[in-house]
């Protein structure tokens, strides 16, 4: 009797014959070759080979098999008896990867009720919806000719590093399974996956020749030589972990690449081609959206055309169709975007731009969507790009996650860059595998002191500032840039500016729309043209503008070293520019850890008013206190940590939040009601449905409101739903603020 796995259907959907259907040897025989694959680099193959034959031996079941012919028959659990039959061979962890391959890696109770209601016959079927044991299923796959390994030992860890390992043997399996039946299903799917090589040697040559020739003179450009020097230097040094501390505009973006591409090289030379445990890419992770795009736009300028549009991928959720000439009136960009999708969903090319939350919540995720991308972390070169801003409760968990991949059988190198390096060292007591990174820099306090290209004027104690005489300091100047902690603030401060020449930047602005505003504003900075921008602390990390004056709100002490780094960026004066810190009339600040940050700024700037706000051992004084104040004793006080330790990985997964999830998304109609976030709006509510590209279109036209915003808005009736759960904004739309309200409404959003 043959036992299939998948069945068949053509183009109209109806179903083909039975010689057309996969084989469930055939599929269980390549999901555990190309997972023992996956698993190499991690030393996992022989566990990958066993969960890869084993995830779904309850299709051998006869009740399985029917259901292939019969669609009305429901409640069948293929995956509890090869998750069973893993406890009894006691194979370490595999009855977790195994039992969870379809709704997600279970917690320690829930596997074991699973696994005790498989040892019990008639709660067995009850569970499975099938009627044989595993040792009958057992059966089936043997005379099917298959072979399991045998197990392997189990290894000696603390639950941690065990549950770590776990999700990466889990997304072996899990790629592995979707790879293999997407081949069966969707063929042309699967030959649009190919990418190109990292090529390290070819891709180094291009960066060095970009760097060479924006090169100049100047102490600024010469600083940025230094650094890159130091980049390459240090790149002869084994992987491991490394932190690389340079000021804002030290060029710190292209010569962290050039120090990945370098080492890459340098690692590899000892190993053959084919060698599984060669370093395969680099992984460039960014806070901001904003700042993936223009990171992502300079490497494909320089990558592109050399090596196609597959080398860069730009993961976020706010990634959109990127238009070219060449595309006019074909389908190239919608093949783009659908290799870019197939792309993203397991990482295999080799140059990821992604987003901090999208990293690190996948390290601790428990879904098989989310995970599948894991095994491909390991063997590579990860560039953490303004890494102040981790949230300082989580520092446990993600910080410990990042060393141990650093380590064998990981074998990853892992850079933490920043202007401002958090003092992570001070966390060593809640680091139970150490924290002792090697920093590339030949001398961070002389590179900040060479490009101290501005001066940070604290406020007198107790002295507040009023909006109107903000405004009215603001208008003496033609290019000005103003940073302020809240939303409300920025929008009343720009509305007392004079109308001409006036922009705004904040969250109430769609990211395609602060996009196009920030094409305006470097434009204008460029030429010369006045220009006085308000913005909330999002204009702050890796947003290139260059102005000769800034203004910050007194807030934490790295957003005020982030706005510094906002105003003469590029040294084109000489002497030092200001950077005017005041303490508003209004002193509000957002909720939770920013607030905290923000007092602990003000109470540290007051012991310490002469201080050097530019050298980095400031910082890390600084940061020591306030990782004190707001860190963990403990890593088990860290929710993530403690719930990964008791291997409960759906609660590990829902604490492991870098951004607060009391937010909705809203959608905006703009630039107007025929076109992007209108467009889209209208073709939603008329047909019900968008592309999985337009949704992610939909996310370029949306704003993000607080629940308690939300549901005030909902209230007066400025948000509308869609279709049911996407709501869209039915309100005013601002071409200067965004979404907010009619005139004379006190409402605030």
């Amino acid at each position: 009797m043959n036992f299939y796995a998948h069945t068949a259907e053509d183009e109209n959907g109806q179903r083909l014959p039975k010689s057309d259907w996969q084989l469930l040897k055939e599929h269980l025989r390549h999901v555990a070759a190309l997972a023992k694959d996956f698993a190499f680099p991690l030393q996992l193959e022989t566990e990958a080979t066993l969960a890869g034959l084993l995830h779904d031996l309850g299709k051998y079941a006869k009740r399985f098999q029917a259901r292939l012919d019969d669609n009305s028959i429901h409640g069948i659990n293929h995956w509890a008896a090869g998750a069973r039959k893993a406890a009894e061979l006691k194979a370490s962890l595999i009855d977790y990867v195994v039992d969870g391959h379809h709704t997600g890696l279970p917690a320690a109770g829930d596997l074991r009720q699973s696994l005790l209601k498989m040892a019990d016959v008639i709660l067995a079927r009850e569970l499975t919806g099938c009627a044989e044991p595993v040792t009958e299923l057992m059966g089936r796959l043997v005379a099917d000719g298959l072979q399991l390994p045998s197990v392997p030992a189990r290894r000696q860890e603390d639950t941690f590093a065990a549950a770590l390992r776990t999700r990466f043997l889990f997304s072996c399996l899990v790629d592995a399974d979707f790879l293999d039946t997407e081949r069966h299903f969707d063929p042309e799917a699967a030959q649009q996956r190919a990418v190109p090589a990292l090529h390290e040697q070819r891709a180094l040559a291009l960066l060095e020749a970009a760097l060479a020739a924006k090169s100049g003179d100047g102490s600024v450009n010469q600083l940025r030589r230094q650094l890159l020097g130091d980049c390459l230097a240090a790149a002869a040094k084994p992987p491991g972990l490394f932190t690389l501390t340079a000021p804002t505009g030290s060029g710190k973006t292209l010569a962290s690449l050039a120090f990945a591409l370098k080492h890459i090289i340098q690692h590899n030379a000892t190993f053959a081609p084919d060698d599984p445990l060669r370093l395969r890419r680099v992984i460039v992770v960014i806070p901001y959206t904003s700042i993936i795009e223009q990171t992502a736009r300079v490497y494909r300028e320089m990558f592109e055309t050399e090596f196609g549009p597959d080398y860069v991928l730009e993961h976020h959720s706010a990634v959109a169709p990127r238009e070219r000439k060449e595309d006019a009136g074909c389908d190239a960009e919608e093949e783009r975007l659908r290799r870019a999708r197939l792309a993203s969903e397991n990482w295999a090319s080799p140059l990821v731009v992604t987003t901090s939350v999208q990293f690190f919540e996948s390290l601790f995720a428990h879904k098989p969507s989310d995970c599948r991308k894991l095994h491909n972390l390991a063997r590579s070169v990860v560039l953490f790009d303004e890494v102040q801003t981790l949230p300082a409760r989580l520092v446990p968990s993600l910080l410990s996650a990042v060393r141990l991949l650093t380590q064998e059988p990981y074998g990853a190198t892992a850079v933490f860059m920043t202007a401002t390096q958090p003092a992570f060292a001070s966390a060593k007591a809640a680091l139970p595998y150490g924290w002792e990174p090697s920093e590339i820099s030949s001398n961070p306090g002389a590179m900040a002191e060479t490009l101290r290209r501005t001066r940070i004027e604290l406020p007198a104690p107790n002295a507040r500032l009023s909006w109107p005489a903000l405004a009215a300091k603001l208008t003496e100047h033609p290019q000005a840039l103003c940073v302020v902690n809240t939303t409300a603030h920025a929008r009343e401060v720009f509305r007392l500016l004079p109308p001409e020449n006036r922009f705004h930047l904040s969250a109430r602005l769609c990211p395609a729309h602060r996009q196009e505003k920030l094409l305006r504003i470097r434009e204008r900075l460029a030429s010369g043209e006045p220009c006085r921008l308000v913005s909330t602390q999002l204009i702050e990390a890796g947003v290139d503008v260059d102005f000769p004056i800034a203004f910050r709100a007194l807030g934490p002490l790295d957003s005020i070293i982030q706005t510094a780094g906002r105003c003469n960026r590029e040294g084109r004066s000489a002497e030092p520019l200001p950077v005017i810190v005041f303490r508003p009339e209004d002193n509000a600040t957002p909720p939770g850890a920013y607030r905290t940050a923000a007092a602990k700024t003000e109470e540290f700037l007051a012991r310490h008013p002469d201080a050097p706000l530019h050298q980095p051992d400031f910082y890390a004084a600084y940061f020591a206190e306030l990782y004190s104040l707001v860190g963990r004793d403990s890593a088990e006080a860290d929710p993530v940590f403690a719930a990964s330790k008791a291997f409960d990985f759906p609660q590990a997964a829902a604490k492991c939040r870098l951004v607060g999830d009391d937010t909705r998304s809203v959608l905006v109609k703009w630039p107007d009601e025929n076109k992007g976030g209108g467009e889209l709006l209208a073709k939603l509510r008329r047909e019900k449905h968008l592309s999985p590209e337009e949704w992610r279109r939909v996310q370029r036209f949306s704003v993000n409101l607080y629940m308690g915003e939300f549901l005030q808005a909902l209230a007066r009736h400025y948000i509308e739903e869609a279709i049911e759960g996407v709501w869209f904004w039915n309100s005013k739309y601002d071409a200067d603020l965004g979404a907010c309200h009619a005139e004379g409404d006190e409402f605030i959003c």
